[in-house]
Order: structure tokens, then sequence, then C-alpha cells
């Protein structure tokens, strides 16, 4: 971008500054304008290409998203599979000792009953 200081400084004189404000004031916007300065073409340019690294992440996102909840399927399947496995085993390990407690039951009724007739015979009592 080019900046007239001349007409600048003539603009100001118009105005009422002085001679050596007005090409003062017109050096130091001089030096303001030749700076790094964007334009309007040069904002376009800038936001068109924010815009399209913005889709491609959004694209990115997108890819990961499919990606996780892949995984996450896969995790859900395999823990269920694993509590499958645990429950199977709880239900066997309960069975078995259900059986234990059905066969524990039957031994002490029998030795209750072998008992009684034990002390029936010892003290000879004679049941009906």
């Amino acid at each position: 971008m080019t900046f007239d200081t001349l007409a600048v400084a003539t603009e100001l004189k118009d105005a009422g500054f002085s001679p050596n404000q007005a090409e003062a004031l017109a050096r130091a916007w001089s030096h303001v304008a030749s700076g790094d300065l964007a334009t309007k073409s040069d904002l376009i340019g800038v936001k068109s290409e924010l815009e399209k690294q913005i889709a491609g992440v959004k694209s990115d996102l997108v890819g990961v998203e499919a990606s996780l909840k892949q995984d996450i399927a896969g995790v859900r399947t395999d823990l269920e599979k694993q509590i499958a496995g645990v429950k199977s085993d709880l239900e066997k390990k309960i069975d078995a000792v259900h059986s234990d407690n059905v066969l524990l039951k039957w031994m002490i009724g029998f030795t209750l009953g072998l008992s009684l007739l034990i002390l029936g015979k010892l003290f000879n009592v004679h049941l009906p």
C-alpha cells in the first residue's frame, strides 16, 4: 500500500496545522502505513485458508468419531463375553455348593438317625 506523504502534509496544512506539524504527522503516518498491514484481499485470503483448514479438521473429527465408536463397540462386546463367562463360572460354583449342601443335609440326617438308634440300643429304649 502506497502512502502519499506530500498529499497528507498539504491536507494537514490546509486544515490549520503548521508546516512542521503537518510534515511530522505525514512522516509518522508514512511509517505506520509502510509496515506490514493486511489489506482486505489479504484478509479474504486468510479467511478462505482458515475455512479450508476448519473443514479439514471437521472431516478428521468425523473419522476419529467413527473409529472411536468402533473401538467402543469392540470393548463392549469383549466385556459382555467376559461378564457372561464370569456369570457362567459363578452359576457352576453356586450349583456345586448347593449340591454339597444337599449331600451334607443327607449325611447329617443319616448321622442323627443312626445316633438315635445307637442311643436307643444303649438305653434299651423300645420305640413303638
